[in-house]
């Protein structure tokens, strides 16, 4: 029995999460058989599905799958958007996305809606429908599916005229150094020749931005120029980051090592680690009795929260949601 689909974005959180348990020094080379023999030890990931389920849902091969899982969380939506269309959307128009929303934002007397707010208001007009017995009326998407059809919540928001949620902006992220200048940095710092997952775990342990997926080239190719300008300069070829060993654990290379960061890569809002988990506290204690905390659950919180970080900040202070929820429980 397939049991009933979870939204994409949990599962890619799942999907990220495991697969740098089961591959740590570079967790997008994580194979199926790796990652659900880690999935099945782990009681924490025990909803997840098997890896082959995973990529039937997603109708994605397992490498982009683990692609997109790791790509920053403002890209995955759009990622997901272009790389599949389900059938399922084809009967959507914008018209009638921006119809729903506007029907679901009336309805609660607000000017935007964050994806919970939808969800929740969706389900009462369904339920109210059953006790009426209606049976046609207007179709309502899940946000998912309205997601998957326009690219991104925020996108949806506006082809219905409502308040985006959150705008990005110069005050949230510093300027980005390209691929090539953070591995020259890793290999200045370390003298070896980084993976994409351990320069990113560099990265983050150093507030240095790491470009996003959209503004830059894929790592192997800026690896592989990296390379060029070492060889063209007469240098030797650098060593590599070893992997860990079975059984064993990989080298840790996110401390800061200070003087990595330039002046016009600071973040001017500063959120510490401290900061992230407490924020994940105050969203834990607010649940309800039965309620599970999940960054999907967060996510939709945080969207009415005037000064919450949002996901990719809690990712890149905590490494991971399930990092973060795991702290924050503690407290």
């Amino acid at each position: 029995m397939r049991g009933v689909a979870q939204d994409p974005l949990v599962l890619l959180d799942g999907v990220r999460e495991v697969a740098a348990l089961a591959s740590p020094a570079d967790p997008e080379a994580a194979t199926q058989r790796a990652f659900d023999a880690e999935r099945e030890r782990s009681s924490e990931h025990a909803a997840l599905p098997p890896a082959r389920r995973i990529t039937e849902q997603l109708r994605l091969p397992w490498r982009e799958v683990l692609a997109v899982a790791h790509a920053p969380d403002g890209e995955q939506n759009k990622l997901l958007a272009t790389k599949t269309r389900e059938p399922e959307q084809d009967w959507l128009s914008d018209e009638h996305v921006a119809a729903v929303l506007q029907i679901a934002a009336t309805r609660l007397r607000t000017d935007t809606l964050s994806r919970g707010e939808y969800r929740t208001e969706r389900s009462r007009i369904l339920e109210e429908n059953r006790r009426r017995s209606v049976r046609k009326g207007l179709l309502l998407p899940t946000d998912n599916q309205i997601v998957l059809y326009v690219g991104s919540w925020e996108a949806a928001l506006g082809l219905a005229g409502l308040r985006t949620t959150w705008t990005p902006g110069p005050t949230t992220r510093g300027k980005a150094p390209t691929l090539v200048e953070l591995i020259d940095r890793f290999y200045d710092a370390h003298g070896l020749e980084p993976s994409n997952t351990v320069l990113q775990q560099f990265a983050r342990a150093n507030a240095v931005p790491f470009p996003a997926a959209h503004t830059r080239s894929p790592f192997k190719t800026a690896r592989a120029e990296w390379r060029r300008q070492r060889q063209a300069q007469g240098l030797p070829e650098a060593r590599r980051v070893a992997r860990a060993a079975r059984g064993q654990k990989a080298t840790d290379y996110s401390y800061d090592v200070g003087d990595t960061v330039r002046p016009e890569e600071q973040r001017r809002n500063k959120w510490t680690r401290e900061d992230c988990v407490e924020w994940v506290a105050k969203y834990i204690g607010q649940l309800g009795t039965g309620e599970r905390s999940t960054a999907a659950g967060y996510t939709d919180w945080a969207a009415t929260q005037e000064l919450a970080p949002v996901m990719r900040t809690i990712r890149y202070h905590c490494g991971s949601w399930e990092a973060a929820r795991r702290e924050a429980l503690k407290r």
